[in-house]
């Protein structure tokens, strides 16, 4: 089940949030989403699988964060949490969902790529030890 995240989850989120970045946010960032209409989890059997927080920038729809838990990696809770941002989007009329996935991580780009994203720049260090890509999906289409 997919719904906006609340207060009682940010516990599983931070564990995820720490499991899954090297630069995790902290508690309190996630704590100023609570309830958030843009920041929803993914749920099951009680469980807190992954987490996405899509926020709007300048009319844009933009993906700050998304995560799986590793042990649930692999079985569809990002795909389904990316379709619920797309959802999101579109109720909202948003034109696009926009990201920025570090050039290293090929496994991210690859996930995007085969979702309808696309690269449309590169951010040089963007991150302290790497540059970003820039990656959109249009809803306008």
């Amino acid at each position: 089940m997919i719904r906006v995240a609340t207060r009682s989850d940010i516990p599983s989120i931070v564990e995820i949030e720490n499991l899954s970045f090297d630069a995790p946010w902290s508690s309190s960032v996630f704590r100023s989403y609570a309830y958030y209409p843009g920041f929803i989890v993914l749920k099951s059997e009680g469980v807190i699988l992954g987490y996405a927080v899509l926020v709007v920038i300048k009319r844009a729809a933009h993906l700050a964060s998304i995560a799986t838990h590793p042990k649930y990696r692999r079985m569809g809770v990002a795909t389904a949490l990316l379709e619920g941002c797309i959802i999101l989007a579109k109720e909202n009329s948003y034109p696009l969902i926009r990201l920025e996935v570090r050039e290293k991580n090929n496994d991210a780009q690859k996930f995007y790529l085969s979702n309808g994203f696309e690269m449309k720049g590169v951010i040089p260090n963007y991150y302290p030890d790497d540059n970003a890509i820039i990656m959109e999906l249009d809803l306008e289409c």
